[in-house]
């Protein structure tokens, strides 16, 4: 029976992948994102969890022992760091923990050794080289079948999403080595999203097992059902929550079926799609310090990133505020809500993207081009041919000017990556950045960002 099952859940995914790759375009969203790419060193297979200054994701194709997990830096490196895995489920960062979680669900594979269970890799960001799964199991090989979604909990509980269709699925709850059923009677299991309101909910995507329709269902941390948020859903693979408590789902498909889709679910149940042109959309995550979406696209050989232009920064002048906008980093805000042209932080802080209190702040910066912002209604986007990045004191600035210089000129909306900028505790740092362009005029932007580290306690 479990084989069947298996089969099952592959010949989904396939006709899926099928159909949407055959005529799946570049991706495209609603007009508050700007949507750019991050490439990757191999096909993605899997997840993607962000992590500090970097992100991990899942590499290679499906076997006995022939994906890795693959950490990668903004500007494209990558390295190793996991090996031997058959079927990447779900990979989430446990920042209180320091260490990577992910599941694999493909001991069936012919010539595996390893799977079925949930994994963590401690202190990921300082692996010096690759290690075999097989020593980094949380419980025995075969304890989670259809091992897919993780998340962690505060106290270092771990929830596992098990896949097995048929009513059989459930989450397992993962506390002290000591698996237990936390939620029962469902179908394909999808991604696993906590709450920030309150104590917390859980939102457990499920795929039914006769329809393949998609659901997003709500239970408290005990398991005891909440009802269902969103049901008739086109699909669900993944989820994660934005900063304002949307939950996003992958693993849909438009309603002509022409490619996959991400959408936006808010808490009255309300679904919009966001953005469609995936092959087969399904790791998914959210950097929280900036709002960037990142997803994975099943086969592609790099990751779709999503900016909300509302996240930005801005820094300019009115009618010349859009050329430039800042991201990277949540907005110091004022009195009324306003958006301030500087970024504060305190050392240590999940801001400080180093992760540790060490005596300074890491910060992620980068910049976006020609926006159509509606925060800026007197400003016309206008294409940006060239910028150039200064500053008063001591921050190294030749990797920022390298990667705001990639993307230009612009010819539409775009963002540059980003790269982190350390700023000492205690002290305030500005970055003056200018765009000039024939048709935005000379000069045509001007923004400064000040960023600012803080002291615990201060």
């Amino acid at each position: 029976m479990r084989s069947r099952t298996l089969m099952l859940t592959l010949a989904w995914t396939a006709i899926a992948l099928v159909r949407s790759h055959a005529a799946a375009a570049a991706v495209v969203s609603t007009p508050e994102f700007i949507v750019g790419t991050i490439p990757l060193s191999g096909v993605g297979n899997g997840d993607v969890a962000v992590a500090g200054t970097d992100f991990f994701v899942g590499q290679g194709a499906f076997g006995g022992g022939t994906e890795s997990i693959v950490r990668v830096t903004r500007d494209g490196a990558s390295m190793s760091v996991v090996t031997g895995l058959n079927a990447i489920g779900g990979l989430a960062y446990d920042r209180a923990g320091d260490r990577l979680l992910f599941t694999d669900n493909g001991a069936e594979v012919m010539g595996a050794t390893t799977g079925d269970t949930v994994y963590a890799l401690d202190t990921p960001l300082a692996a010096a080289g690759p290690v075999a799964a097989g020593g980094l199991a949380l419980v025995p090989a075969g304890t989670v079948p259809f091992a897919q979604a993780v998340l962690p909990l505060a106290g270092g509980s771990v929830l596992v999403g098990d896949a097995a269709g048929g009513g059989a699925g459930r989450v397992v709850k993962i506390s002290g080595g000591t698996p237990t059923n936390l939620i029962t009677g469902l179908d394909y299991t999808a991604g696993i999203a906590l709450t920030v309101t309150g104590a917390g909910d859980l939102l457990v995507g499920d795929v039914d097992s006769t329809t393949f329709e998609g659901s997003v269902d709500r239970f408290d941390l005990t398991g005891a059902s909440l009802g269902t948020l969103a049901a008739g859903l086109s699909g669900a693979y993944d989820s994660a929550l934005d900063a304002a408590g949307n939950v996003l789902v992958t693993g849909g498909f438009t309603d002509d079926f022409s490619s996959s889709n991400l959408v936006r679910i808010d808490a009255a149940g309300h679904v919009e799609q966001i953005a469609s042109g995936f092959g087969f959309s399904t790791g998914l995550d959210v950097d929280a310090a900036s709002g960037q979406i990142l997803v994975l696209d099943f086969g592609a050989s790099h990751l779709d990133t999503l900016i909300p232009v509302t996240d930005l920064t801005p820094g300019g002048k009115r009618r010349k505020e859009c050329q430039v906008e800042m991201w990277g980093g949540a907005p110091d805000r004022g009195r009324r809500g306003t958006p301030k042209a500087g970024w504060s932080c305190t050392d240590g802080a999940p801001c400080d993207r180093d992760g540790a209190a060490d005596g300074s702040c890491t910060f992620l910066v980068g910049a976006c081009f020609s926006v159509a912002d509606t925060r800026a209604p007197s400003c016309t986007p206008a294409a940006v041919d060239t910028v150039t990045v200064t500053s008063q004191q001591s921050v190294p600035l030749a990797a920022l000017q390298s990667a705001l210089s990639e993307v230009l000129p612009s010819t539409g909306a775009v963002c540059s990556r980003a790269v982190p900028v350390t700023v000492p505790a205690n002290r305030r740092e500005t970055i003056a950045i200018t765009v000039d362009g024939a048709h935005a005029g000379r000069r045509a932007d001007a923004d400064r960002l000040k960023l600012r580290c803080l002291l615990p306690g201060a």
